[in-house]
């Protein structure tokens, strides 16, 4: 997509681009400063005051983006910057110590499922599935095949491992969406420092 919409810039006339600039509330910031990059190529008129402003707003949306990524996280990982690496690594430890702990309660105390009296599974017969397949096609045997299994995720003894395999991704998925948007605050922070209070006048 990003490679589409790079070699489509090169190919719209100047006052195509320049509707870019005018109205570029409307667009993302990367098309806008794609096209303000074609248009200095060409080396058609743009004023530096117009480029410094429209540059300016697009920082500034960068900025805002950046923030918004981050801001989230705040309640959870504490105002404290030093703080914040640190707690994420604790709360991910805890995603996966709650998950894989009650995992492997549930293996200790899930109850295996009693086998069939008549000693097989009467849908696994391949009378049972050829008269699904008679009904509804291959499509119904891979349904029920599948809804089967499905089921089977949450009974007894397979249940740990789904709630393991969960909680792995879980973990994961916490880990890298929040070590993003910490990057965006570790980044917004090193760009804007706080200012020192001035010093009283002797």
């Amino acid at each position: 997509m990003t490679e589409t919409f790079h070699s489509r810039i090169p190919t719209l006339s100047e006052t195509e681009l320049r509707g870019y600039l005018q109205h570029r509330e409307a667009y993302k910031a990367e098309a806008v400063a794609a096209a303000l990059a074609e248009l200095l190529r060409r080396g058609c008129a743009v004023s530096d005051e117009d480029r410094r402003r429209i540059e300016g707003e697009l920082e500034q949306r960068d900025t805002d983006r950046r923030a918004r990524e981050g801001r989230w996280l705040l309640p959870l990982l504490g105002p404290v910057p030093a703080h914040r690496r640190p707690r994420l690594h604790l709360l991910t430890a805890a995603i996966l110590v709650l998950g894989l702990g009650s995992a492997l309660v549930i293996q200790r105390t899930a109850a295996v499922q009693p086998p069939n009296p008549l000693g097989y599974e009467p849908e696994d017969t391949k009378r049972y599935l050829r008269q699904l397949e008679m009904v509804g096609g291959k499509a119904n045997v891979v349904a029920v095949q599948f809804r089967q299994w499905f089921e089977g995720l949450w009974q007894g003894p397979q249940l740990a491992t789904t709630v393991a395999a969960l909680t792995g991704v879980l973990a994961a998925g916490f880990w890298l969406v929040a070590s993003h948007g910490l990057s965006s605050l570790e980044s917004q922070a090193a760009e804007n420092p706080p200012r020192n209070p001035s010093r009283p006048r002797g």
